[in-house]
């Protein structure tokens, strides 16, 4: 039997267990750097196939299968495992169990597709490549991928693959586009000083709130102002702190947010702007700023010959019309990039839309990923894993 044809059927095969380990891993959600439960359950998974593992960190792990034959590459491959701080509303007899946390970005789906692919591999006689599975905790905070690399899981591998569902497609396409993919990402932290005091008495105080509130409508006018229409870039204040009682003049406030680049050069435009804003914001209520500005990730760029292996090994399992090779890029941001550094790389995303779906975005408490679509992505795993080839 072809080798696609193989891995095909056993994704067929497996597609009940995938799906029977994404909702158990949906139902237990872990934050960042507190994915206990759930690499002791990966752990147990690889134990049950025969793959070898060590931890990395206290959440990290990292599997290898090695190959049958001498003279292959090692292939890697990766999946993130936490979740977020979010109250899931799907109304899902699966639904987390956890108060306030939610796998709404799919992290769980990649560690049960990867999980899958592992039992597709272990299960073939021959595998002409060793295969190093990384399962990466704290993606969500931009720190999962460093600590891996920290702990050598990259050494000796030739090429890594990882993959992301994608509400965007609709399930039964994977996304693969060669170059850049998804944005850099930084993040910026505005404090703003003040002086406090009674509320009845605002000429005898100096008040954050509306310098907080004048940074960021400056903050949310700096692409329109400042740069190119069609220049890839998002500024988003995601969260503002000030203030603790209706009759108090706080002594300090905070705003908190990201920017989402694809080059250098936007990037620092929007820093500068924003450091402006900032300060003359501030100055205008008698207040003073505090900016910081933090390096998240890198842009997710694919490598051409690897992108072209990934494309080629999903139409020889499931035909051309699987894979979507034209569609927007990707403002989020994802610290994948930093393997990206190390070794050759290729990322893909996993339709995984349908008609009660596709309006919910990632992030949002009622997304609920389509699981006919981890078959295909358990698919593409192994078959990335045991075709590559130079």
């Amino acid at each position: 039997m072809d080798m696609y044809n193989q891995i095909r059927n056993l994704a067929e095969k497996y597609s009940e267990y995938t799906i029977h380990i994404r909702r158990s891993i949906h139902q237990n959600p872990e934050l960042s750097m507190q994915e206990y439960k759930t690499a002791a359950l990966i752990r147990q998974e690889l134990d049950s196939m025969g793959i070898s593992w060590r931890t990395i960190g206290e959440t990290g792990v990292l599997g290898t299968l090695p190959a049958t034959e001498p003279g292959g590459y090692t292939v890697a491959l990766r999946a993130d495992i936490d979740a977020l701080p979010v109250c899931e509303a799907t109304g899902l007899p699966f639904a987390s169990k956890v108060e306030g946390v939610m796998h709404a970005c799919g992290h769980d789906t990649h560690a049960a597709m990867l999980l899958g692919a592992a039992k597709i591999l272990s299960s073939m006689e021959k595998r002409p490549n060793t295969t190093v599975f990384v399962f990466q905790p704290a993606e969500e905070f931009g720190i999962g991928a460093k600590l891996m690399l920290d702990g050598n899981a990259l050494d000796g591998v030739d090429v890594i693959y990882g993959s992301h569902v994608w509400p965007d497609l609709p399930a039964g396409q994977i996304g693969l586009l060669s170059g850049p993919l998804m944005a850099g990402a930084d993040k910026f932290l505005i404090r703003v000083l003040g002086k406090g005091g009674h509320g009845s008495q605002p000429e005898r105080c100096h008040d954050p709130i509306p310098a907080c509130t004048a940074i960021a409508d400056g903050i949310h006018q700096v692409k329109s102002l400042s740069l190119r229409g069609d220049t890839p870039l998002v500024l988003t204040v995601g969260y503002i702190k000030c203030g603790t009682a209706m009759n108090i003049i706080p002594d300090s406030g905070e705003l908190g947010g990201t920017i989402r680049w694809f080059d250098r050069e936007s990037q620092q435009i929007a820093r500068e702007r924003i450091q402006k804003i900032a300060e003359y914001s501030c100055a205008m209520y008698d207040c003073r700023a505090e900016v910081e500005f933090t390096d998240i990730c890198h842009c997710t760029e694919n490598d051409p010959a690897c992108t072209e292996h990934a494309r080629k090994a999903l139409s020889a399992m499931y035909g051309e019309d699987a894979v979507a090779a034209s569609f927007p890029l990707a403002l989020g941001s994802e610290d994948f990039s930093y393997y990206g550094k190390k070794a050759p790389a290729v990322f893909g995303f996993i339709g995984c839309s349908n008609e009660r779906q596709q309006s919910f975005p990632l992030h949002n408490p009622h997304f609920s990923p389509d699981e006919a679509a981890f078959e295909r992505g358990s698919a593409l795993y192994a078959a990335f894993a045991c075709g590559y080839q130079k």
